[in-house]
């Protein structure tokens, strides 16, 4: 009867350190201890209680879990998939929409040439009103500006009052 310690049990049989000492506890497992104090377990009570069949046990469900995360994968794939395409028509017919609106817009301008002589016309109005405003200022500065020159002398002629400190250093300076 060959032993192995617990730890080298939980993992040659793929089982957990603490599920090897419930069994112990249970009775469904015997340890005998080393000379080290270290516990060991026998073998074939290990082959027994914990056999290969878990391992498959296990690897069927994760061969089908994966098979559905995969289902579940393609499935989400598919739906942005035709998402993607639903938006690609949408924005072409945007595009088409925006074509024709462009091409009847043009066909307006075409067939609208009257609107261009108003245009003239209401340019050239705009050019006359401008010009005259124009003058009308410069009438009006040439007016105002000879009492402007008649105010600026009198107050050059008027006397100014100095301040006591203007007035010792203008003394000073002459």
């Amino acid at each position: 009867m060959s032993k192995i310690t617990i730890v080298e049990a939980a993992k040659q049989f793929n089982v957990t350190r603490p599920r090897i000492y419930r069994s112990i506890k249970k009775g469904e497992l015997t340890t005998t201890l080393s000379d080290d104090g270290v516990q060991l377990v026998q073998v074939q009570d290990m082959i027994r209680l914990f056999d290969n069949v878990t391992k498959k046990d296990v690897r069927k469900l994760v061969q089908g879990s994966v098979s559905d995360t995969e289902l579940k994968l393609v499935k989400l794939l598919e739906e942005q998939l035709k998402k993607a395409e639903d938006d690609k028509a949408f924005l072409k017919q945007q595009i088409n929409d925006l074509r024709k609106d462009f091409d009847e817009y043009k066909l307006r301008i075409e067939h609208q040439p009257s609107t261009e002589s108003k245009i003239d016309i209401t340019s050239n109005e705009h050019a006359q009103e401008t010009e005259s405003l124009q003058l009308e200022h410069s009438e009006k500065r040439t007016s105002e500006q000879p009492v402007l020159e008649q105010q600026k002398k009198e107050a050059e002629n008027k006397p100014t009052k100095k301040g006591l400190l203007r007035r010792l250093v203008g003394e000073f300076l002459k």
